[in-house]
């Protein structure tokens, strides 16, 4: 019982979630994972897999990243960061994230594995103090922007980060309605700010960034999570409480998840440009 209290007093700061999810996932995965929702493809994707099939999709829309210097914003504990500089071979890729205990995990990662081109910074997607202006060919963005409670500012920070025809990605969890959800107690402590679609592109467009492309892939994403009693049947047990408690605590969220994006959310991807 007192495992599952534990896991889920991670309602109630980012700080906890995210030092909680990072624990969790590597449990479920005798790794660090990346921390953003599966995308649907196969019936036969791993949980790993899934979440690669999300970046995958988001970073498609780009021509090529190859030789191309990247900045993600709310890069997490530095898991996709990696990925993507594997996988699609950027010149430079640097990782900002406002958590500590995130960028502490991508740091001791990339010193581990002795990583080259890549590095993570502590920073506020809303004021980028630590980045220059026009100083990066693409920004991604990847499910970290409903934190952001002024979103307005974290758009004219990708304007002003971009260099002259640069490109960006953001996926995000929106509000479905023409208005944003009401903060509770709850959303308050996880700073859960989510914006419907007409804030979205006004904002985008106020920040002079032009949208080249927006898509729901809501039914993917749900999709997506349709194989998570696979993934928690599979993974590595340990002692019966704890592994009850996480049992637990995993079904509740899966489902809780599953019923929001079906009835109050929805997961959208927009890809832009900053003019020339």
């Amino acid at each position: 019982m007192g495992q599952l209290i534990k896991l889920l007093r991670t309602g109630f700061s980012t700080e906890n979630y995210y030092t909680s999810m990072n624990s969790a996932l590597k449990k479920l995965n005798n790794e660090y994972t990346m921390l953003h929702y599966p995308y649907y493809r196969s019936d036969d994707d791993t949980f790993l897999e899934a979440q690669s099939n999300l970046t995958d999709y988001c970073v498609s829309h780009f021509e090529s990243m190859e030789d191309k210097d990247v900045l993600e914003i709310g890069c997490g504990n530095g898991v996709q960061t990696k990925y993507i500089q594997n996988k699609f071979k950027p010149r430079h890729i640097t990782g900002v994230d406002l958590n500590r205990s995130n960028i502490e995990i991508a740091n001791s990662e990339k010193d581990r594995k002795g990583l080259k081109n890549i590095d993570f910074k502590i920073d506020d997607a809303q004021k980028l103090e630590n980045i220059e202006d026009q100083s990066y060919d693409i920004v991604v963005n990847i499910e970290s922007a409903f934190h952001y409670p002024d979103k307005a500012s974290f758009f004219r920070e990708i304007f002003r980060v971009l260099k002259p025809g640069g490109h960006f990605v953001i996926s995000d969890i929106l509000n479905r309605g023409n208005k944003p959800g009401r903060l509770n107690f709850w959303k308050k402590k996880m700073v859960l700010n989510h914006w419907p679609l007409n804030y979205y592109r006004c904002e985008l467009e106020e920040a002079n960034l032009e949208i080249m492309h927006q898509e729901d892939i809501t039914p993917n994403v749900i999709k997506g999570f349709s194989n998570y009693r696979t993934w928690l049947k599979n993974r590595p047990r340990g002692g019966f409480f704890s592994e009850f408690a996480f049992d637990i605590y995993y079904k509740i969220n899966m489902r809780l998840i599953i019923h929001t994006l079906k009835t109050r959310q929805q997961y959208y991807v927009f890809v832009g440009s900053k003019p020339v």
